[in-house]
């Protein structure tokens, strides 16, 4: 019996409703276990990028365990020495305090003598200003900050272990994927070659992006490093540190990367003419990596288009904050591929971009 062209039309709005309800409530869900889900994601995306290795070491008969032990304290020690990166800067911050402090007087003094024709521009006071950036950087506001510090490097402690742990799970268990697919899929055939369709092109989309934003986020911070070096703006390492790192997060990331050394190019570089070029430099590295050189290099592998991009970027920063921007749109790649096994969903995943998976029917 054929149901009328109402009862499907009623059916279906039915269905979109429970899908954005049960859409709202597995967001809720996800924001509160972020403390759980946050490494096991960022532990995925590392396996899957680490993948090609355990095979290459696979293939010279190298021991499985040694393989996953030898990559997972690599790993691990890389993101150790970002920390060591990061404590270090803040330690000589403190160190340098009086010298910055007094740079950012004398700046203050020139800025003002030069707009000193303004009526009541004379009479600013920068001491005020300057006592407060003192007590900002020193010990004392450090001490006094120690219970949010140790929160903090607590969270952190406990999600760098959980991470490791994790890894390791997937560094044990990402090579045999179609086994464990194979057992879920049980005499399944089409639903198994429909997983493991899914899970390549999971792999693909997200291998290739990381690939090409990790080398391109490298040679902009390597640029960023080195053009704050030429210009003897303090802290280069960090600046370019904090360049490749914030250039993952899509669009925002590479605006907030240059601020600070810009910031602090206007303290420290004594020439007009020479702070703008030192600005123009840093604007024109970030936009022929990441406008130019990046999309030449990513093609159509991850197919996302820029408002998709956005809008996972802020909904991710919502839900798991700085580290659901860095992993925005691996996660949308994701979305995207299980959305597309969804019938009613074809238009959404059209609107997200282009998929090259071909749904297949049980």
């Amino acid at each position: 019996m054929e149901q009328s062209p109402l009862i499907e039309s009623n059916i279906r709005t039915i269905k979109n409703t429970l899908l954005i309800f049960l859409a709202i409530v597995g967001i809720m869900i996800i924001k509160a276990l972020s403390g759980l889900l946050i490494p096991l994601a960022f532990a995925i995306f590392v396996g899957l990028m680490l993948q090609p290795v355990i095979l290459y070491l696979d293939k010279k008969n190298w021991p499985y365990s040694v393989s996953i032990t030898l990559i997972t304290i690599l790993t691990l020690g890389f993101l150790f020495l970002i920390g060591l990166i990061v404590f270090d800067t803040g330690a000589q911050i403190v160190d340098q305090k009086d010298k910055l402090l007094a740079q950012i007087d004398a700046k203050f003094i020139d800025i003002i003598d030069q707009l000193s024709f303004i009526p009541g521009v004379s009479s600013v006071e920068t001491s005020g200003f300057i006592q407060t950036l003192n007590k900002l950087i020193s010990v004392d506001f450090l001490l006094s900050t120690s219970g949010i510090v140790a929160g903090q490097l607590g969270t952190f402690t406990f999600n760098f272990i959980l991470s490791a742990i994790y890894l390791v799970a997937v560094l044990g268990s990402i090579v045999r994927y179609e086994k464990y697919i194979g057992y879920l899929e049980g005499d399944d055939q089409k639903g198994k070659e429909r997983l493991i369709n899914s899970f390549l092109e999971i792999k693909t989309a997200i291998v290739s992006y990381m690939k090409v934003k990790f080398f391109t986020s490298f040679c902009t911070g390597v640029f960023f490093g080195g053009i704050s070096w030429i210009f003897g703006v303090d802290f280069a390492l960090f600046w370019g540190f904090l360049a490749f790192l914030l250039n993952f997060i899509p669009t925002v990331g590479s605006i907030a990367a240059t601020i600070p050394p810009v910031l602090l190019g206007l303290i420290q570089i004594d020439s007009t003419g020479s702070f703008f070029l030192f600005i123009g430099l840093l604007i024109a590295t970030q936009f022929i990596w990441g406008n130019v050189i990046e999309p030449l290099l990513m093609g159509s592998s991850v197919a996302l288009n820029t408002v998709t991009v956005i809008l996972g970027l802020v909904v991710w920063g919502y839900i798991w904050g700085v580290a659901g921007m860095l992993l925005s749109v691996p996660l949308i790649v994701l979305a995207r591929v299980i959305l597309a096994q969804i019938p009613d969903a074809d238009m959404l995943v059209k609107l997200m971009g282009r998929s090259e998976l071909k749904k297949q029917k049980a």
